[in-house]
């Protein structure tokens, strides 16, 4: 079964994917001070709105199956290569540990962890940005959709 399926290149509303994961990041940071696992929750949910956005730049949308999660990283961190492996370990690891919170009394967040997860979403979706950005067509381009 394919994990991914076509989806139209709408720039607008990945501009919104965008704007709500750097959102997300700001949240994450915010709440860091009083609840480590909203703050991880956020951080995680920034880099998978950021990897939404950068799935659907390149005309992908990840089946709404289980284990989609897993498949969305896949999907941008075979795109983006070697080049930031090390974010994207650390991409699986707020998902393992997300979950772990979520589903397992066991899944205690610590500050460390919290901070780790926003100082890293904060770079995940900047790198995110620049790509889809550099890939954007230029506003007089016909199949641009203005925001």
């Amino acid at each position: 079964m394919k994990k991914y399926v076509p989806h139209k290149t709408d720039w607008a509303q990945i501009e919104r994917f965008l704007i709500n994961a750097e959102k997300k990041v700001s949240t994450a940071r915010k709440i860091l001070e009083f609840d480590e696992e909203a703050c991880l929750q956020q951080a995680y949910e920034a880099m998978m709105k950021a990897s939404l956005a950068f799935m659907f730049s390149h005309g992908s949308r990840a089946r709404s199956i289980p284990g989609h999660h897993i498949a969305i990283i896949e999907f941008t961190e075979e795109h983006f290569g070697e080049k930031h492996v090390g974010l994207f370990a650390v991409f699986d690891q707020l998902r393992r540990k997300r979950n772990a919170a979520m589903y397992d009394e066991a899944g205690f967040i610590s500050r460390q962890d919290a901070e780790e997860a926003v100082k890293s979403s904060r770079k995940f979706v900047a790198i995110i940005r620049a790509d889809v950005e550099g890939r954007k067509p230029e506003p007089d381009d016909e199949d641009t959709v203005d925001s």
